[in-house]
């Protein structure tokens, strides 16, 4: 099979051998994939300045397998995205939350749309919190594990701002005076699950709650994977 000019972002590259590299890369048309890259570590490689992560490329490989082989790659005609201060951890963090929840060769080009924009926010210096509650939200919504954060789980009603709810895995938020277990995940307010359902994060108190719940909900669905690049925040 003999793919050509793919736009892909980079999400992690590895050395092999001397001079190759092992790519994991994200497409619009192919889902995630690996790619072996032949050579372009080595001091005289066209490519070893191309091919870096949040930089839009396109690429074309060969092959059959697990892991066909790069044959070519060129920026795309786009302006370059400059990622400086938090922005740079912050899409460190996107790209191995991709890795980790996006199986291989499952395409979603939403997906590909979704990373591509949230990196462009970053670069664009817009807030940084805000945008990845954005991004951990939307991302999980294309796997197909969208969060209940507009109704009562329990007795199907709309969430009222000023009450507090405990909020359950896999089921959605209940009214505390009716919760007489504790295996919620957490509690929290109404309206903060509203800002959050209408990705309106313009609070202290919104920002925290939602960076608590997704972190709880993400634990559940990364099944105990590690999210290395947090430490880059510390």
């Amino acid at each position: 099979m003999r793919i050509q000019d793919q736009p892909a972002y980079i999400l992690h590259h590895r050395p092999f051998r001397d001079t190759s590299q092992i790519l994991e890369v994200i497409t619009r048309d192919h889902g995630r994939l690996s790619l072996m890259s032949r050579g372009s570590r080595g001091a005289k490689s066209r490519l070893k300045s191309i091919l870096q992560p949040f930089r839009p490329l396109i690429v074309g490989w060969s092959g059959k397998g697990e892991m066909p082989t790069l044959t070519s790659a060129e920026p795309q005609a786009v302006k370059v995205l400059t990622l400086t201060g938090k922005a740079l951890p912050s899409a460190f963090y996107i790209n191995e939350l991709t890795i980790k929840l996006l199986h291989k060769h499952d395409v979603h080009e939403s997906i590909y749309q979704l990373y591509e924009s949230i990196i462009s926010l970053l670069a664009e210096k817009h807030e940084i919190e805000p945008v990845l509650r954005l991004f951990e939200k939307q991302l999980l919504e294309e796997l197909g594990f969208g969060l209940n954060l507009a109704v009562n789980a329990e007795s199907g009603e709309a969430i009222i701002a000023d009450e507090t709810y405990a909020y359950y895995l896999e089921h959605g938020p209940v009214n505390v005076s009716s919760v007489h277990d504790d295996s919620y995940i957490l509690k929290l307010s109404g309206k903060s699950l509203l800002d959050l359902d209408s990705n309106r994060l313009d609070t202290e108190q919104s920002l925290k709650d939602a960076k608590r719940l997704m972190r709880s909900v993400l634990h559940f669905y990364l099944d105990g994977k590690q999210i290395k690049s947090r430490e880059l925040f510390r």
